[in-house]
């Protein structure tokens, strides 16, 4: 079976199963590392929402580094039973030197969905991490609703086949502001990362 390893943090070196699912693939270990970079290694009292959840690398990572809160989001059955498992066994390995665990919360529900109720009950991050399936067209689906759950100055990671920088028009349109503060782009193989900020108002 596939394993995830924790790269920092709490969990450091922690190995986690993946789910035997067709496509199923943590985000590389050199992306999440320059990506932590990124956000300065330090996730501490960020609340974090981790979407299209799939092996929960970016997620509990997050946690690992110090984020308050973390909702992972996840439809398909079988993987949530391993994220269920992985956030028990993680949960149960926190070292009591670092205080109190962080809260995660997995949701078994179709992202769409779960954003636009999230948003209706004034749910806000700090970050928002977007990783659909590979070559799926539910980046663009998914970005007109992130905008209503992220808090001013709220930053986006975003793992897609194209680069969102090359055209900023389609992603400001998208996001429906004037402008976006693209941080930080990565092109890893097939993958392009992104990590962008909403103007803060």
């Amino acid at each position: 079976m596939s394993k995830l390893r924790i790269i920092g943090g709490a969990w450091r070196r922690h190995m986690l199963p993946i789910a035997p699912v067709e496509g199923l693939r943590p985000t590389p270990d050199r992306v999440r590392e320059t990506v932590f970079n990124w956000l300065g290694q330090d996730c501490t009292g960020m609340a974090v929402l981790d979407l299209y959840a799939g092996t929960g690398a970016l997620g509990f990572e997050a946690a690992s580094r110090g984020a308050a809160s973390v909702v992972l989001v996840e439809q398909q059955r079988n993987v949530v039973a391993q994220l269920q498992d992985n956030k028990a066994y993680l949960l149960s390995k926190w070292p009591t030197a670092e205080g109190s665990p962080p809260s995660i919360q997995i949701e078994a529900n179709d992202v769409l969905a779960c954003l636009k109720r999230l948003a209706g009950a004034g749910k806000r991050f700090d970050l928002v991490a977007l990783d659909p399936p590979f070559r799926s067209e539910l980046m663009l689906a998914t970005l007109p609703l992130i905008k209503a759950v992220l808090k001013p100055g709220g930053l986006v990671y975003a793992e897609w086949h194209e680069n969102l920088f090359s055209d900023p028009a389609i992603v400001c349109k998208a996001l429906s502001v004037q402008e976006i503060d693209a941080l930080r782009h990565l092109k890893a193989g097939q993958v392009h990362a992104h990590l962008f900020a909403l103007p803060a108002v």
